[in-house]
């Protein structure tokens, strides 16, 4: 838009501010507007300073944010200096010094052994790969010489080899660090997965984008070029059917869809499980044939063959292994059950358990090398490429094996190593690992959510007067720590019912509670924190305050931090607690009203999932008048559908099985209230329903709403079938002008 995308400050003028709302959702980095009219601003865009981590510096009485003069800075001041002073800001309170300690995370959270750009010959000594600070990295994918990381955010970062354009980057440059893909910041990401050039990405709407090597087809766009961007699959069947899970082999790609179905595309042959009469049938996504009786649980692909994993833990493949170009059980797994597989490169591995001895296993494809396991340290996780094998054990040790020209396996001789061999020297805290080419990958385990996220904002901000705060926790030197009633019911219930219930409001209608004289700030911090994110840091915990947690989170029934302190378990139970506290009448302070029924809500939790009530309740809201606090819905709103859109703020799921009128509504509802997320799931379970009587009906929602995805499938279908359509009611429903638009 109007500027650059990297801009941390920008000095709006009064023309610029009209054109605000065209440009401002492009801004994913935006952290400072100079605000220099107050009233302007608060009446003509309170949407946008409800944004989460957007900071304002105002020059008028009766300021937004802080009164920046004060504090000798005046709208004449060099953009560079205020940025310096941003910057170096002295934070002014002790609570604020130890939320800003509690906040930073020293430790990059992936590291890595072997051979990469900047260690051509290879190194067994584990390393700290670099850009991840204070990040999260649920998931990687490793293709021959590049590497693509998913945050929990669901944002794509990717380095390494980039003749191709596979790191997504809009350019063919090597990356030895990696790099933000910019280009999907729009989406949530909740897999990735890398061929030997190319890589995929699969959205939470499930959608599938792709980009990198396309001569084989192995993009899915129906050509072979190589694209240095990601591009959306487009596909008359793809695009209207749920994606749940991706694969790639060397040079072909795998989908499986909601429904059982499996897709497969790229290099012709065997391995893609289906063939063709036209010479470019395997340049998109086409049905694979698979057995009508199994349930498939998981895919994955190799250079040569495609495997499923089935619910009932048996393994059907097709390529060069099995000689089959349809999918078939692989009797060499019949007397074990299979628990886990991967496959890349030439290889595939596979946990296994037989059925008699219930001994365990892990067994290479190539060669069928079976490894015993000792199951006094159950494995987590498993990664293979062409030259060496991985695994991790439940205890954060990882052991690998196979070849070490580059010292992958993490020892400087540089032979091959038959039987897995422990990595020495890596954090405790492991908990994914992955196999590139020539190189190991080891994440650290930093425990995020996404609702953690966003709730961890009402709780740091301690100095915000709307911040709905109605509990103190004083301690011995006078310091206190604000928090919320219903988020401590909700997620501790042990600790609210015996410290908190009984205790009276003083005058503010804040809870006070004195604390123990034992118990030191920082540590009870830590443990709030947890009852906010759902979330943790381990590298940021000393001996003692670990020692604090889990006797804490053991004391008051908070089980899911004291597993995740003494064994390393993830058991997320944010979502559930959460979810009792919807349309819950317990510590309510707004009540909607649709259908003539009533709906209870919860401010601190509305306020930091969605921007419109951020900007209703606090932000600029604090200017308003009170009647002009109330919240609007559309004229067509329904219960179901309103209650549904509070399920996605509480829960941050959309739940399934609605009625078709309903997910409609919350389409409408979800670009009203300006959650783009849920209107962008709403319309991949719409794109399911349409059909030729419904088409113009469905796009006539999805124009007025934004939902570009679910227009361009409902124009799609209508054209196909113009002369029928045309005859519909749904089309005479339309103006002249829209008919117009359909048409053209």
């Amino acid at each position: 838009g109007m500027f650059s995308n990297s801009l941390q400050l920008i000095d709006l003028s009064k023309n610029q501010l009209e054109e605000l709302p065209t440009w401002f959702g492009k801004f994913k980095k935006l952290e400072v507007i100079i605000v220099k009219n107050n009233s302007l601003f608060a009446e003509r865009f309170p949407f946008i300073i409800g944004t989460l981590n957007l900071r304002l510096l105002s020059f008028e009485e009766n300021p937004l944010a802080l009164n920046w003069q004060a504090k000798g800075i005046t709208p004449n001041t060099p953009i560079d200096i205020i940025l310096d002073f941003i910057k170096n800001n002295q934070v002014n309170s002790i609570q604020d010094q130890i939320f800003k300690q509690i906040k930073t995370d020293t430790t990059e959270c992936v590291i890595i052994w072997g051979r990469d750009e900047q260690n051509l010959e290879g190194s067994p000594q584990p390393r700290p790969l670099s850009n991840f600070l204070g990040k999260t990295i649920i998931q990687v994918g490793a293709g021959r010489e590049h590497t693509v990381f998913l945050t929990d955010l669901g944002q794509l970062y990717s380095c390494g080899s980039n003749t191709f354009g596979q790191l997504g980057l809009g350019h063919t440059s090597n990356q030895d660090k990696p790099e933000w893909v910019s280009s999907l910041s729009s989406y949530r990401i909740i897999q990735v997965a890398c061929g030997a050039f190319f890589s995929l990405v699969l959205t939470e709407s499930g959608s599938v984008w792709s980009f990198g090597q396309g001569k084989e087809g192995q993009l899915g766009n129906g050509d072979t070029e190589f694209l240095i961007a990601p591009i959306m699959i487009e596909h008359k069947i793809l695009s209207r059917i749920r994606i749940v899970q991706i694969a790639a082999g060397s040079f072909h790609a795998l989908a499986l869809t909601r429904d059982n179905k499996i897709f497969s595309w790229g290099k012709k042959g065997a391995w893609l499980g289906r063939s063709g009469t036209s010479e470019r049938w395997n340049l998109k996504p086409g049905f694979a044939e698979i057995p009508s009786d199994i349930v498939v649980s998981q895919i994955e692909a190799n250079l040569l063959n495609s495997y499923l994993l089935t619910h009932d833990e048996k393994i059907y493949e097709c390529g060069l292994g099995n000689n089959s170009s349809v999918f078939i059980e692989n009797k060499a797994f019949e007397t074990f059950f299979v628990k886990k597989m991967v496959a890349s490169g030439s290889r595939a591995l596979f946990l296994i358990e037989d059925k008699t001895s219930k001994e365990w296993f892990l067994r290479a494809s190539a060669n069928n090398i079976k490894v015993r396991l000792n199951m006094n340290k159950p494995i987590i996780e498993i990664a293979c490429s062409t030259n060496h094998f991985m695994y991790l054990t439940a205890d954060g040790e990882v052991y690998n094996w196979g070849s070490n020209i580059f010292a992958q396996l993490g020892v400087e001789q540089r032979s091959d190593v038959i039987n897995p061999i422990k990595v020495n020297n890596l954090p405790t805290q492991i908990f994914s690992v992955q196999c590139s080419h020539e190189m190991s990958i080891a994440v650290i385990s930093v425990y995020k959510c996404i609702l953690g996220e966003d709730l961890k904002c009402s709780f740091e901000n301690q100095n915000d007067e709307n911040g709905c705060f109605d509990i103190a926790f004083i301690f011995e030197n006078g310091n206190k720590i604000l928090a919320h009633k219903v988020i401590i019911w909700a997620r501790c219930q042990a600790f609210f019912e015996q410290i908190i219930k009984t205790k009276e409001e003083n005058e503010n209608k804040i809870t006070e509670i004195l604390m123990e004289i034992d118990i030191k700030i920082e540590n009870f911090i830590n443990f709030l924190n947890f009852i906010y994110t759902d979330s943790i840091t381990m590298n940021n915990l000393d001996i003692e305050m670990r020692r604090f947690l889990i006797n804490f989170s053991e004391k008051y029934g908070l089980l899911s931090l004291r597993n995740i302190l003494t064994n390393g378990s993830k058991i997320p139970t944010m979502e559930n607690d959460l979810k009792k506290l919807l349309n819950n009448q317990i510590f309510t302070d707004i009540e909607f009203e649709i259908e003539s029924k009533k709906i209870y809500a919860h401010k601190v939790i509305l306020c930091q999932r969605s921007t419109y009530f951020k900007a209703k309740y606090q932000g600029a809201g604090k200017f308003m008048q009170e009647s002009e606090r109330n919240v609007s819905y559309p004229e067509n709103a329904t219960y179901d559908a309103f209650l549904a859109l509070l399920g996605f703020i509480y829960t941050d799921k959309l739940e399934e099985g609605l009625d078709i009128n309903i997910y409609l509504n919350l389409l409408e509802l979800s670009n009203f209230y300006n959650i783009l997320r849920l209107r962008e799931m709403c319309s991949t379970i719409i794109a399911e329903f349409v059909d030729v009587e419904t088409s113009a009906y469905v796009w006539k929602i999805a124009d007025e709403n934004g939902a570009i995805k679910l227009s361009t499938i409902c124009k799609n279908i209508f054209r196909a079938s113009k002369q029928i359509a045309m005859r519909t009611e749904a089309w005479e429903c339309l103006t002249q002008e829209q008919k117009n638009d359909l048409i053209s």
